[in-house]
């Protein structure tokens, strides 16, 4: 059978020093920080709000290292002051495990992201997906730059054009429709850490859960902590906490019939609202790039949902009367593509060893948190690494010029990346490759050629953290150790 083939108008749109692909919290961060350096910035966003997997209602780890230092500072610590003045977030919670944790309302994030980043005069285009980008020849020592993007959405087919193209979409959209060399997953067998369908139950009576833990103390996470006291002690005052294990009742579940996908369950608790949000759901081998395979996923964690439900109904003391709250816009997705031409790819030993980089461009100080495949979705092991940092040249794709790839799909392993993914260091990451970009167009260089020095002035001038000596501790950071955790995962993952 053969298909006729059709044309398209393509419509030409306005011209930009930046187009940012994905408005998540890496795109909003790395948007915001270019125009403030007087970049003209437009991002494009597949849905219709600003946010990404922010929206969810989970709550943003590790803008402290294990120390107790604020190690995030810039645009990210800046939307947490905004939120904080609207009633959107919570205070700092130190976490031996996670570093540090905030309750952030989902709901004010949508609408303080969308409000900064009209304040910052940055054109938003909603309900589009880029299809295609488009190149010409002009780039250096042979490589293609690129120069724009094709986007389509209910008004047709548009063309952008853009000094400088940043992908910003958790898959690496844009710099695998570039021809930028990616991987999938881990680099040996390419399996991705599990996706999760994301929701949040009411109905909780933490009081009954909190005395399950007293007794309990093993079960609060999945893996020993040596200062339990200090952190149940915690637990009955803060506005939210993390758990991880419910082992010894997921265990007799499953030994009732009950199929439930892990023997763990990773989660927050909110005492004052009654919630718990939950990311329990554990699905293999999501490919968001694959529709159907993105569809099958979705329908897996939509029937895994009521296996949870039933779950804490029967065996989890405080949820007997729990009830659906929250589902998210898209299954969670932990990892997809990373780009392996990176002109430096970063690696979780680099993590583990505190590698210093001359190019810094942000900190970070969150543990190798591997959701791993084919292993029940959990690691037994752990290990916190010292703080770390971010180099500009793992945003910067070898073959292709004028693109920059920032946040989830940047050059790192699968190991470094189950350590950078999450919000606040992916903002901080994003600020870093939106003032390089300013920087680079100001300038008149190409972004393989700023002046590093010059861009790291910059990045402190907005407040971005490069170095975490003699930074002051959270108050409540001597209640946990540094290596407060048992344990160590190894850098080379590998399935049970």
């Amino acid at each position: 059978m053969t298909h006729q083939q059709k044309t398209f108008e393509v419509k030409e749109g306005r011209e930009y020093d930046i187009i940012v692909v994905g408005g998540g919290t890496t795109g909003i961060s790395a948007a915001v920080a270019a125009a403030r350096d007087g970049a003209k910035v437009c991002i494009i966003e597949y849905y219709g709000f600003l946010g990404g997997n922010a929206t969810t209602g989970l709550p943003w780890m590790a803008y402290h290292n294990l120390n107790g230092q604020r190690v995030i500072g810039g645009v990210a610590f800046e939307f947490i002051e905004r939120l904080w003045e609207v009633g959107g977030a919570s205070d700092f919670y130190m976490d031996p495990v996670c570093s540090s944790t905030i309750a952030v309302n989902p709901h004010w994030w949508k609408i303080v992201s969308m409000r900064e980043v009209k304040k910052a005069g940055i054109d938003v285009i909603l309900h589009s997906l880029v299809v295609d980008v488009d190149f010409d020849e002009s780039g250096t020592d042979g490589r293609r730059r690129a120069t724009g993007i094709y986007m389509t959405n209910k008004g047709g087919v548009h063309h952008l054009k853009g000094k400088v193209i940043m992908d910003c979409t958790d898959s690496g959209d844009i710099a695998r429709m570039a021809g930028a060399r990616m991987v999938k997953g881990r680099a040996g067998d390419h399996k991705t850490q599990v996706a999760s369908y994301t929701i949040t139950l009411g109905g909780v009576d933490v009081d009954p859960l909190l005395d399950y833990f007293r007794q309990n103390p093993d079960d609060i996470r999945p893996f020993p902590i040596d200062n339990i006291e200090a952190l149940l002690e915690q637990m009955v005052e803060a506005e939210i906490f993390i758990i991880g294990g419910l082992r010894k009742l997921i265990a007799k579940a499953r030994r009732d019939g009950l199929e439930l996908s892990r023997g763990v369950m990773p989660g927050l608790v909110f005492p004052k609202t009654g919630e718990i949000t939950t990311v329990a759901s554990c699905i293999e081998g999501l490919d968001p790039t694959d529709p159907e395979s993105f569809t099958k996923a979705e329908q897996e964690g939509m029937k895994q949902t009521r296996q949870w439900i039933d779950f804490l109904r029967k065996y989890v003391p405080g949820c007997k009367k729990v009830f659906l709250s929250g589902t998210p816009h898209q299954i969670g997705i932990r990892e997809t593509y990373h780009m392996a031409d990176a002109e430096y790819l970063l690696t979780g030993e680099d993590l583990a060893k505190g590698t210093q980089f001359k190019d810094v461009i942000s900190l970070g100080g969150y543990h190798v948190d591997i959701h791993a495949p084919s292993n029940d979705g959990h690691n037994d092991a752990y290990v916190g690494p010292p703080t770390f940092q971010i180099p500009y040249r793992s945003l910067l794709p070898k073959t292709i010029d004028g693109l920059l790839v920032v946040g989830r799909a940047f050059g790192a392993t699968h190991e470094a990346q189950a350590a950078t993914r999450v919000i606040p260091l992916s903002m901080a990451q994003g600020q870093g490759g939106g003032q390089a970009a300013a920087l680079a167009i100001s300038s008149n260089r190409e972004l393989r050629h700023i002046d590093i020095e010059e861009l790291q002035d910059r990045l402190k001038k907005q407040g971005q953290i490069l170095d975490h000596t003699g930074l002051p501790r959270h108050p409540r950071a001597s209640m946990f150790q540094v290596a407060s955790v048992g344990g160590h995962v190894s850098l080379h993952q590998s399935d049970k």
